[in-house]
């Protein structure tokens, strides 16, 4: 599997351990200050939001990386607790063991003209 992705959260542990679960893929993981440089120096296939970046920087970033490719995938982790970014991404609950692996393959099959999964 080719696809890159980067993972963009502010706990060194939860990206180390999200960037070991999904080695299959090309994994970049960076803190959200590094997160607007490495949108400027390589292409994603996905973006991968962690719960620790904070909503408005969250929207910030996907509306820099949109401006860059407008068909930018990007799926976003919450817990029920967190506020959800609303229709602009795919969201995934971690109360699902699987899910972080499941909805990353899901988002990698979608292409532009498809139509999003549900």
């Amino acid at each position: 599997m080719n696809a890159r992705i980067l993972i963009i959260g502010d706990d060194p542990v939860l990206l180390r351990t999200r960037a070991e679960m999904l080695r299959d893929w090309q994994i970049t993981a960076v803190s959200s200050r590094e997160a607007a440089q490495a949108l400027l120096t390589r292409n994603y296939d996905l973006l991968i939001f962690s719960q620790t970046v904070r909503e408005p920087l969250a929207r910030r970033l996907i509306a820099q990386a949109r401006d860059l490719d407008p068909n930018t995938r990007v799926l976003a982790i919450y817990t029920e607790e967190d506020r959800k970014l609303g229709s602009s991404a795919y969201e995934v609950d971690l109360h699902n063991p699987g899910g972080l692996r499941l909805a990353v393959e899901r988002m990698l099959a979608w292409r532009s003209d498809a139509r999003k999964p549900t």
